[in-house]
């Protein structure tokens, strides 16, 4: 009978633990999500081995159609006509590593979209970590905090880009935002923390960063004046072109 009592003993505490795991794996497998970061595969000589060729230079002006140019051949081959489209096509996409959902993270803050979505192809995610990380390590030089920069557009329908045409008079009839290779940071306010904060030492830092690594070949820009931001778009080599695109 001591024995019987014993194993049910056993038996109940094995059922216990057991509800215990899947409780446990149910409520906080949101919380370990995988990196959005991807581990670079490409370690080409940018300037050199572009799929497209480009010069370096420390200005910031790269013209709309260069870098729509550079969008086509390392994002989508094709835009998403409507928002719904994109919705409906948006976890077979991510899944198979075509696009990334970019979130809050220690180098970067993304502000409400409201005519953007918050995906990127996976090199247009590890630039921003890179530029992230340059201009973490220019500030802690500096004796500053790490402070993050914020993220105010992403990837674009065509349906959405039409609907921005109405209030922003840099939006183009054909943008490189509908490829996911492109965002745009604004350099108005970065961020300790969430709190806002109002520095030209601040933007100057961030624009020597930006400027280091155009030279570098890494990315198109484009400091648009009325939108406060800086455009741009990932540049990819040869060897790390997609195999598969949308």
């Amino acid at each position: 009978m001591t024995k019987r009592i014993t194993h049910l003993r056993l038996l109940f505490l094995f059922a216990i633990s057991l509800i215990v795991v899947i409780v446990s794996v149910h409520f906080l497998r949101p919380l370990f999500k995988p990196s959005m970061f991807r581990v670079h595969t490409c370690k080409c000589d940018f300037c050199k081995d572009a799929a497209i060729p480009i010069d370096s230079t420390d200005r910031l002006d790269d013209l709309n159609d260069v870098q729509l140019e550079h969008a086509k051949i390392g994002g989508l081959k094709h835009p998403f006509e409507t928002d719904s489209a994109f919705q409906s096509a948006i976890d077979s996409l991510t899944s198979n590593n075509i696009l990334i959902y970019v979130q809050d993270c220690r180098y970067f803050k993304v502000d409400v979209l409201h005519h953007s979505h918050p995906y990127l192809v996976p090199e247009a995610v590890n630039l921003l970590r890179d530029i992230g990380m340059e201009f973490q390590k220019r500030l802690k030089e500096k004796h500053l905090k790490a402070y993050r920069f914020m993220i105010t557009s992403m990837l674009r329908t065509d349906e959405s880009q039409d609907q921005l045409k109405r209030y922003n008079r840099n939006a183009t009839n054909e943008s490189a935002h509908c490829y996911g290779t492109t965002f745009d940071i604004t350099y108005k306010q970065f961020f300790d923390g969430d709190n806002p904060i109002f520095s030209a030492k601040v933007r100057g830092i961030f624009t020597q960063t930006l400027q280091a690594m155009r030279a570098q070949c890494r990315f198109l820009i484009k400091r648009e004046i009325h939108q406060s931001c800086y455009h741009m778009t990932v540049v990819v080599c040869k060897p790390n072109l997609p195999v598969k695109r949308k």
